[in-house]
């Protein structure tokens, strides 16, 4: 708009140069300095006054509603263009058609607003209905499990118990987060962990689990394969590794376009048979799930797993 008032100015005083030019001649004929001054007076007169009339009925009113359009552009969805009672029709139409749309696109918005809040709070009550669900199914193994005495019954529920309180947790970590889409790995895998030691004695035996995340946030999709991977791994190490207590190191590691989920530890490792048991298969199974590759790491002391997947993108909005 400074541009503009710029331009016009300079039009202006090329427009009115002529008048000028044939004012100081005429006075410059008839001798009279007093004449000249008139008529320079005279065009500085005419010149301000048009500039003044032009800027109050056409560039001021411009400008308001520029600003205001700026202002609404930016997020504030009360702008409004006002005080266009004295300028032209066309003008005063100008800032009322956009004064009519500000308040359109106002409307929709709260309304888009208040939809949005609303399946935000149904979804999250859903994640929350479902994390419910699966403690009460929790619960009901608990119940069974003080039932049992056979020793491969109660490492049956256990591991079960173990797999559907990770499920929980992603549920959890959905509706107690920030974005319904997405779990922030620190704080689930935290979470986590902290369950399945008590749920595997792991303090009682000595063993100690440290956690390593450098990825921020995933979808529940790669989130639940990775949680079960964990759980598995976790087990496989607290019962047939590590006996007599050691160290459990878990890694979720985002690199360069991969994700790597690492589970070692520094026990005595797990010798050939349970290589073949349903552990593994569940974590093979989660493996081809992601489009990733199981491994299983040939160390010297100890025992690791890895699960590498190529990283998943977030949809945009």
């Amino acid at each position: 708009m400074t541009d503009l008032r710029v331009r016009f100015g300079a039009i202006l005083g090329l427009c009115l140069l002529p008048i000028l030019i044939f004012s100081v001649i005429l006075s410059l004929q008839t001798g009279s300095a007093l004449y000249v001054t008139i008529c320079v007076l005279a065009w500085c007169f005419a010149y301000t006054a048009i500039w003044f009339s032009t800027d109050k009925l056409i560039l001021s009113p411009l400008r308001k509603i520029r600003l205001a359009s700026m202002r609404f552009t930016k997020g504030d969805f009360k702008a409004r263009v006002a005080d266009l009672n004295r300028v032209p029709e066309r003008i005063s139409s100008l800032g009322m058609t956009f004064n009519q749309m500000a308040d359109h696109i106002s409307e929709r918005e709260a309304k888009l607003l208040d939809n949005l809040i609303e399946k935000e709070t149904l979804l999250r009550e859903i994640h929350h209905r479902v994390k419910n669900n699966l403690q009460i199914i929790i619960s009901l193994l608990n119940m069974q499990e003080r039932k049992l005495t056979d020793v491969a019954g109660l490492e049956a529920i256990q591991e079960t118990r173990s797999r559907i309180n990770a499920i929980a947790l992603v549920h959890r970590g959905l509706y107690e987060g920030d974005d319904l889409r997405v779990i922030r790995m620190d704080i689930f895998l935290k979470r986590l962990i902290t369950e399945l030691e008590t749920g595997l004695d792991a303090d009682e035996a000595g063993i100690d689990v440290d956690l390593e995340v450098t990825c921020d946030a995933m979808e529940p999709d790669v989130v639940i394969p990775v949680a079960l991977f964990i759980v598995e791994a976790l087990a496989n190490s607290v019962k047939h590794g590590l006996a007599k207590g050691g160290t459990v190191s878990i890694s979720l590691i985002c690199e360069n376009e991969e994700i790597i989920v690492s589970v070692v530890d520094n026990g005595q490792g797990v010798g050939a048979a349970p290589v073949t048991g349903v552990g593994y298969k569940l974590m093979r199974g989660f493996a081809r799930q992601l489009g990733g590759e199981f491994n299983i790491q040939k160390r010297k002391k100890g025992h690791g797993v890895t699960l590498q997947f190529p990283f998943k993108e977030e949809a945009s909005d």
